[in-house]
């Protein structure tokens, strides 16, 4: 066993505030609770603890969350979900919208809500997730840090 335990390790592209970008792997634990199957990168970077490993070729850093902008990733990996795990269904509404960091980078994708009764509106699914929500871009999860968020305008 590592010195993380089991974990699964999945691709990633860290970009900080001040624009450095560490590509590596980050670190999910196998089991959690609430669901099957290990936790998301969005679970990870909405936990509690305020930095978590990321591993590259020349070894091992620790990320400072406050500091990180967004975190590009791979997710689901390729062969995801493992024989037998049956995921939920994919949440009944999905929002448009166009993400302007406060680097300046636009981002323009959709986020899936999963949200509780008459709170379905782009705004609520900011207000409600985590320090970390997620947007996919052309097929691809951008987690970002809404402390690094300049403006966030609805498409729908």
């Amino acid at each position: 066993m590592s010195e993380w335990g089991t974990t699964t390790r999945v691709r990633a592209m860290v970009t900080l505030a001040n624009g450095e970008v560490y590509p590596g792997e980050i670190h999910l634990i196998d089991g959690v609770h609430h669901h099957a199957g290990p936790e998301t990168p969005l679970e990870m970077l909405n936990r509690p603890e305020g930095f978590f490993p990321l591993t590259q070729e020349s070894g091992t850093v620790f990320v400072p969350k406050p500091q990180v902008a967004m975190v590009t990733c791979e997710w689901p990996p390729q062969g995801w979900p493992p024989d037998g795990i049956v995921l939920l269904p994919d949440p009944e509404r999905r929002v448009s919208m166009l993400v302007r960091l406060a680097s300046g980078e636009e981002l323009r994708g959709e986020a899936a809500m999963a949200m509780r009764a008459g709170r379905g509106r782009t705004l609520d699914y900011l207000n409600e997730s985590g320090s970390f929500f997620q947007l996919v871009t052309e097929d691809v999860p951008r987690l970002i840090n809404r402390v690094h968020v300049s403006v966030v305008r609805p498409l729908d």
